[in-house]
């Protein structure tokens, strides 16, 4: 195995069904794939060589970063990075680049993935957020795929990488071979609700008999939560918190809808937090694992 030519597949396959936000700077993307086009755009946007380029997608480029190789009772494994090729990627991840390590089965041609981090800027800098979970269960590429180069540039010494030849050669996407996105969007901003109007005579006198509904929230456990991630999908928000369940530590958890701008998004929320400090503990340790999360106001 040679070090330079280990990496795994690109935004078609471990990203698909992302769905998030994009960053607001202004972004280059190369004009076409050819080869040449491919090389200018690399040389001026990115940090990485040519060499090091083990995949190229309509969606993303791929490279390594390190490697380790196999040891007694365990596979190889990589750590490669990815930058999108493409304005539809970017819309859809919500970032420019990200990371994720790889293990290689080399005799069952099985690949298997790790959490997937993605960065807001190009070359994994940036604000960073999970765009997905990592995989349990090892996994089959299909032929001519990133993901069979990627295994390819693990466990065949002879791998070339697609800039070594003339002509470069478009790998295509593993479409339906990604399981469901997990990545939480970026959080949507709490809408200000409007004062209400003063109640009439009759109106106020009923109020002081029955409670107010902001009254009967504003008694549960903690003045503050967690979000955690949100997603148009409730499946998904659901499934952050699910992820999340080892760390909860007997927190309440639940999904939360709001509107905005016309459009329902679903919060992943945490709560039963004593005082703010200990909410601001809990985020940062999920940021320390490389988790999304912020703390705010019921």
């Amino acid at each position: 195995m040679r070090g330079g030519r280990l990496a795994a597949s690109a935004a078609g396959i471990w990203l698909a069904g992302a769905s998030v936000a994009p960053a607001q700077n202004a972004v280059s993307f190369p004009a076409t794939l050819d080869r040449d086009a491919i090389l200018a755009w690399l040389s001026r946007e990115t940090d990485i060589t040519p060499e090091r380029v083990i995949a190229v997608t309509p969606q993303a480029l791929t490279s390594v970063v390190s490697t380790f190789p196999a040891g007694p009772g365990a596979e190889p494994r990589v750590v490669i990075r990815a930058e999108a090729l493409n304005a539809e990627t970017y819309t859809r991840t919500g970032t420019l680049s990200w990371h994720v390590s790889m293990s290689a089965d080399c005799k069952g041609r099985r690949v298997r993935l790790g959490d997937t981090t993605g960065y807001q800027d190009r070359n994994l800098l940036g604000d960073r957020k999970p765009l997905r979970a990592a995989e349990t269960e090892w996994r089959a590429p299909g032929a001519g795929t990133a993901l069979d180069a990627a295994w390819r540039s693990v466990c065949e010494k002879d791998f070339k990488g697609p800039f070594q030849g003339a002509a470069l050669t478009v790998a295509k996407a593993d479409s339906g071979a990604a399981p469901p996105a997990t990545a939480p969007a970026p959080a949507a901003p709490t809408p200000t609700p409007a004062k209400p109007p003063a109640p009439s005579a009759p109106a106020a006198a009923s109020a002081k008999v029955a409670p107010a509904p902001a009254k009967a929230a504003a008694a549960k456990p903690g003045g503050v939560v967690v979000q955690v991630g949100s997603s148009p999908s409730e499946a998904d928000a659901k499934a952050i918190l699910a992820a999340l369940k080892p760390r909860l530590t007997g927190r309440k958890a639940w999904v939360e809808s709001a509107d905005i701008n016309g459009k329902t998004w679903r919060r992943a929320v945490v709560g039963g937090f004593a005082d703010g400090a200990e909410a601001a503990r809990f985020c940062a340790d999920l940021r320390a694992a490389g988790r999304n999360c912020f703390v705010r106001g019921r």
